[in-house]
C-alpha cells in the first residue's frame, strides 16, 4: 500500500469517527448539565486510563482505580460545586491519602513516583477538562451570551484547525515543529492551525454571538490557537517517552482518547481563564 493510499484510508477513517462523535458532542454541549457531565467524564476516564497505561510503559505504576475514580470525580465534583479549583482541591487531597495508603502495600515501582504519577493524572486529565463543565454552567455576565455557543465555538474552531493542519502537513508540510518530540508535525501544519482555529473562533462568534466585541473574538481565537497545539505537543512528548505513536487505538484514524482531546485540555482553560480575567465569568 502507497502512501497516498495509506493518507486516504486513514482520512476516511477520521471522516467517520468524526462524523459519529460530533453530533453526540454537540447535542451532549448543548443539552448541558448531566448530560454535558456524564460525556465529559466518560471521556475524562477512558483518557485517564490511556495516560495510566503509557505511564506503565515506563515503569511508573499509578494506581488506575484512583486515576480513574479521581478523575471521574473531579468533572462530577465540578459540576456540583461549580468551581474546577474547588472540587480538585479535595479531589486531589483525597486521591494523595488514597495513593499512598496503597503505596504501603505496594513492592512495584517506587512509592513517590507513583503517587506523582496518579495525582498528576487526574489533575492533569479530569482537572483541565472539568474546565468544560464549568464554562457550560457560568453565567458570562454583559454579554448576553448563552455558554452552549460559547464551549460550541471552542469546539468547533480546534476541529477545524486540527483538519486544517492535518491537511496542510500531511501534504506539504516540510519544515519540522518540534522532531525531538513530535516528527510528523511541521511548521506548515502549525501555522495553517493557527490560521483555521483563530478565523473558525473569531467566524463563530461573529455569527453566533455578535456582542462579543470582533477583535477580542480574533484575539482569544490566536490564545486557543497556541494553547490547544502546547496541549497537543504536551501529549506527544509524554508519548515519545514511553516510545508510542497513539495513546491507543480506540478511535480509528485519531489514535486514543487522549489523542482525541489533548487539545482541548489546554484550550478550554485558556478560555475559562480568558472569561474570567475579562469579569464575564463571576470568580
Amino acid at each position: 500500500m502507497g502512501t497516498s493510499d495509506i493518507w486516504s484510508k486513514s482520512l476516511v477513517q477520521r471522516v467517520v469517527v468524526a462524523a459519529i462523535g460530533i453530533p453526540v458532542v454537540v447535542g451532549a454541549v448543548w443539552a448541558g448539565g448531566v448530560v454535558l457531565t456524564l460525556l465529559v467524564s466518560l471521556a475524562a476516564a477512558v483518557a485517564v486510563w490511556e495516560y495510566g497505561e503509557l505511564m506503565w510503559r515506563r515503569e511508573v505504576y499509578p494506581q488506575k482505580l484512583l486515576l480513574v475514580g479521581g478523575t471521574a470525580a473531579q468533572v462530577w465534583g465540578t459540576f456540583v460545586v461549580g468551581h474546577a479549583l474547588e472540587a480538585l482541591g479535595g479531589v486531589a487531597l483525597t486521591v494523595v491519602l488514597l495513593a499512598w495508603a496503597v503505596e504501603l502495600r505496594k513492592r512495584r515501582g517506587t512509592a513517590l513516583l507513583n503517587t506523582a504519577a496518579t495525582v498528576g493524572g487526574v489533575c492533569y486529565v479530569g482537572g483541565l477538562l472539568s474546565t468544560l463543565v464549568q464554562v457550560r454552567q457560568a453565567e458570562l455576565q454583559g454579554l448576553g451570551a448563552v455558554t452552549e455557543l460559547m464551549l460550541l465555538a471552542l469546539l468547533g474552531s480546534i476541529w477545524i484547525g486540527d483538519s486544517a493542519a492535518y491537511a496542510i502537513g500531511s501534504r506539504w508540510g516540510r519544515l519540522p515543529l518540534a522532531p525531538q518530540i513530535s516528527p510528523r508535525k511541521t511548521w506548515e501544519g502549525a501555522a495553517a492551525c493557527l490560521l483555521a482555529t483563530a478565523a473558525a473562533f473569531w467566524g463563530f462568534l461573529q455569527w453566533w454571538l455578535p456582542n462579543f466585541p470582533g477583535i477580542e473574538a480574533l484575539f482569544v481565537g490566536i490564545l486557543i490557537g497556541i494553547v490547544g497545539q502546547v496541549g497537543d505537543l504536551a501529549e506527544s512528548r509524554l508519548k515519545r517517552d514511553v516510545g508510542v505513536k497513539d495513546s491507543s487505538a480506540l478511535l480509528p484514524g485519531h489514535g486514543g482518547m487522549l489523542d482525541r482531546i489533548d487539545s482541548v485540555l489546554f484550550a478550554a482553560p485558556g478560555l475559562y481563564l480568558w472569561l474570567l480575567f475579562r469579569g464575564w465569568i463571576p470568580i
